[in-house]
């Protein structure tokens, strides 16, 4: 009885908050290799609503956090600006609200910056990690320079990767991205450089959303919380039970 109702505690937990997960467009196990079911391991939504940085150890502020591990790993995860990066609630003659980049049209020089999106990890021994992306932005010409760096904490750099072409989706250009670290790290950071704006341009984006998966895929996280309230179960049992010389 006991056990049941931790089982269905487990369940709530890692069900609770998920259920309304945010989709992607091109779902990962449709075009590249990929293990884990919707909502995946890690699924974090940035809409940049508000601004994303925020002082390490609180979470991505304005995130959608929907994967089944992010109850556990938001926390630590934080975003960073370089550079003339910033976000905007709005951008003067875009219909768009939240944007993250740079705005150089009343510059009087080129601009670069970037954002670093720092990721925890699973902490568990794995071949692979595999990293998910999908991202919109607006360009005030095309083929503007920008560039996708993956770095982790083994200081490794992708065995594999790949990109689509970018498509108009709604009046903003769409990609998808694909990445594979091995073996799985502690934490991986997403870096989006732009290294030459110039004056008159910009480059915004107005979505970000990315999810990630270790190979192979931990058992359960279920079984994790049921270890952990059975070692709280546990101790407590031993608090109460008489002392015995």
């Amino acid at each position: 009885m006991r056990w049941s109702i931790l089982s269905a505690v487990a369940a709530a937990l890692v069900s609770s908050g998920f259920i309304w997960a945010s989709p992607f467009e091109w779902a990962p196990a449709d075009h590249r290799p990929w293990a884990s079911s919707f909502p995946y391991q890690r699924n974090i939504d940035l809409t940049f609503d508000v601004s994303p940085v925020g002082a390490p150890g609180g979470g991505i502020p304005g995130a959608h956090y929907e994967g089944t591990a992010d109850l556990w790993l938001s926390a630590s995860d934080y975003v960073t600006f370089d550079g003339s990066f910033q976000w905007y609630s709005s951008v003067s003659g875009l219909p768009l609200t939240g944007l993250v980049g740079i705005d150089n049209r009343g510059g009087n020089a080129p601009r670069n910056g970037q954002i670093v999106i720092h990721l925890d990890n699973i902490p568990t021994l794995a071949g692979q990690k595999r990293i998910w992306i999908e991202w919109d932005y607006v360009s005030s010409v095309n083929n503007m320079p920008s560039s996708f760096y993956i770095s982790d904490s083994l200081g490794h750099l992708p065995s594999q990767q790949w990109a689509s072409e970018p498509r108009q989706v709604n009046g903003v250009w769409r990609q998808n991205l694909w990445f594979q670290l091995e073996p799985n790290p502690l934490w991986e950071e997403v870096t989006l450089l732009l290294p030459f704006v110039p004056v008159g341009d910009y480059f915004l984006i107005d979505r970000f959303h990315v999810a990630t998966e270790c190979i192979p895929e931990p058992s359960t996280l279920s079984l994790a919380v049921l270890g952990a309230f059975g070692l709280i179960w546990a101790g407590r049992k031993r608090m109460k039970s008489p002392l015995r010389n």
